[in-house]
């Protein structure tokens, strides 16, 4: 049966994606791959040459292709039931921010039935108990960092619906899921190759849950056909023989490269990034709690002759809660050893976190009927649970300021479409604004290629076509004397104001009684309506902005002074 909380979950990732619907640089390679793809095709190889971004910008190792086919397939049946029903997602003289969208929901979408599904896994695991895969799917909804970044297209998360649908098939005992872990590991991410491993030894070695030679032949099947699926598409993709996480493996960790994008210390998961992910952190203080008792427990078989006692069997899933959080702290600790750190190698661990903590949560819950001091403590992790979900969306607003490359390309496409509609134009976006928010997909799409947008980062190329340039996005302002016209300023996050706060808490002592009843009215007259508006009032007061990017429009070029 379908549960209410899991419907949650899946509204809090359409949230996200709603309140910010443009794209950062780390995402960059699969979004424009995907963009690339459902615009031009795959086939012949010529077009992959001519028209795709990864050609112009490689970057500094190759990426898999792997997961933006997956993506780009759902992305083109959606487009032509669209087409279909007369509402065509790519138009002539228009962006493409709606297929974004659409883009951006298939692996949204992917990644909230990953999360669900390993708490429908738990459920069936835990007949005893039942409730633990319910209250993993609530602590889930507060996680802001994991929900969030679900639609987003950084490679880690274009894997981990299939990580986690590895994780839900080891949490009911089928040792398969180790094959989809080493296949994401080739193709995806290589440390997901590492999780698999630990995995595998623990279970094997520690808690002598599998046999040792079956983990082996399950990781080594993953391998095998991971790296066929990945080297035969992406050589065709990048037009040589190349199997990406090697070469980012030897780039990165071999080379040392790594470390040009920064150091930190090696308890830095531990005492940081930890602490980042869970906000607040009630699922790190319940992980240790969560592995005191095994909710899986034992199966009764029923005997075939009545006068026969029932007899307790091994779940086959027995333990493996604590295997794989064992395996996850092990896993934290390896990483920890590359001096490069960043809270996504280790977002893998995340849902598994949040499985011991639901079955600590579960076991107080349970016994909250037990003295008035487990009904308080049971009273008060609920709170703190459900707290953790407002938190999360609060940061969800937060972060939607963080994209002024975006918002200045949407600015710049209306003035486009006021003032360019029957004439060509060259627009030039800088590193910033590429950085922070634009993609392929918000650009103006005319099949004569009247509008271009160039990303141009050497400096010489730059003056060379810098006479030529129309249209201007750029962090630095230039010379409005040289023929520059002011159009638009795309602010950026700054901070938040406490300053609303103060003065409703300061309104609310003055006068609790009437001024609390009028808000209280208002609310829910806004409610009753459909609408927010005083909530949205407090909420654009609080965020703190700076100027980051400007617009600027040529209104003399040089020719003209000739």
């Amino acid at each position: 049966m379908p549960r209410v909380i899991d419907a949650v979950l899946v509204a809090i990732v359409a949230y996200h994606l709603y309140l910010a619907p443009y794209t950062k640089v780390e995402e960059s390679f699969n979004i424009q791959a995907i963009h690339d793809i459902v615009n031009y095709g795959a086939f012949p190889q010529e077009v992959i040459t001519a028209h795709y971004d990864h050609v112009a910008f490689p970057g500094a190792v190759p990426r898999s292709f792997v997961g933006a086919l997956v993506i780009s397939g759902f992305t083109k049946m959606i487009m032509n039931v669209s087409k279909w029903f007369g509402h065509p997602l790519v138009v002539d003289g228009a962006t493409e921010a709606d297929l974004l969208l659409v883009v951006r929901s298939v692996l949204g979408l992917a990644n909230a039935m990953g999360i669900v599904a390993i708490g429908h896994a738990i459920d069936k695991v835990t007949p005893k108990k039942r409730g633990v895969g319910w209250w993993y799917t609530l602590l889930a909804c507060g996680q802001f960092h994991l929900l969030y970044y679900a639609s987003r297209t950084l490679p880690n998360f274009v894997a981990l619906p299939v990580v986690n649908f590895a994780l839900a098939k080891l949490i009911q005992g089928d040792i398969s899921g180790l094959s989809w872990l080493a296949f994401c590991g080739v193709v995806f991410r290589l440390e997901i190759g590492v999780f698999a491993t630990i995995i595998a030894i623990v279970s094997s070695l520690i808690f002598r849950q599998t046999q040792l030679s079956v983990a082996i032949v399950m990781l080594m099947a993953g391998t095998v056909f991971g790296l066929f699926i990945s080297i035969s598409f992406d050589s065709y993709f990048w037009g040589r023989l190349v199997w990406p996480e090697l070469e980012g493996f030897v780039f990165n960790v071999v080379h040392g490269k790594s470390v040009n994008w920064g150091t930190e210390p090696w308890k830095a998961y531990f005492t940081r990034y930890l602490w980042q992910l869970f906000r607040p952190p009630l699922v790190l203080l319940l992980v240790i709690p969560g592995l005191v008792s095994d909710p899986v427990g034992e199966i009764k078989s029923s005997p075939k002759n009545q006068k026969q006692p029932e007899t307790a069997i091994t779940h086959p899933s027995k333990n493996i809660l604590r295997i794989l959080t064992v395996s996850s702290i092990i896993y934290v600790a390896v990483m920890s050893f590359q001096p490069h750190k960043e809270w996504r190698f280790i977002i893998y661990t995340v849902p598994i976190f949040i499985a011991s903590a639901a079955n600590a949560m579960n076991n107080v819950w349970s016994k909250r009927r037990d003295s008035i001091s487990t009904s308080i403590l049971a009273a008060g992790l609920s709170l703190v649970a459900v707290a953790s979900i407002f938190v999360g969306l609060l940061f969800g607003y937060f972060s939607s300021y963080n994209y002024p490359g975006g918002e200045a390309l949407y600015q710049t496409n209306k003035w486009l479409d006021q003032h360019y509609q029957n004439s060509s134009a060259l627009v030039h976006m800088d590193v910033a604004s590429c950085m922070t928010g634009i993609n392929r997909f918000g650009e103006i799409h005319r099949l004569d290629d009247t509008i271009i947008y160039d990303k141009t980062e050497d400096d010489d190329v730059l003056k060379e076509i810098w006479d030529s340039i129309d249209i201007l996005i750029s962090e630095k302002q230039p010379d409005v004397n040289e023929g520059w016209q002011h159009v638009y300023t795309a602010r950026k996050f700054s901070g938040v104001s406490l300053v609303p706060t103060k003065a409703l808490v300061q309104a609310l002592r003055l006068d609790p009684v009437n001024y609390g009843k009028g808000l209280l009215t208002s609310v829910v007259d806004e409610v009753k309506r459909g609408q927010w508006e005083t909530a949205q009032l407090w909420l654009q007061q609080s965020v703190k902005t700076e100027e980051y990017l400007y617009v600027f429009e040529r209104t003399r070029h040089p020719d003209d002074d000739n």
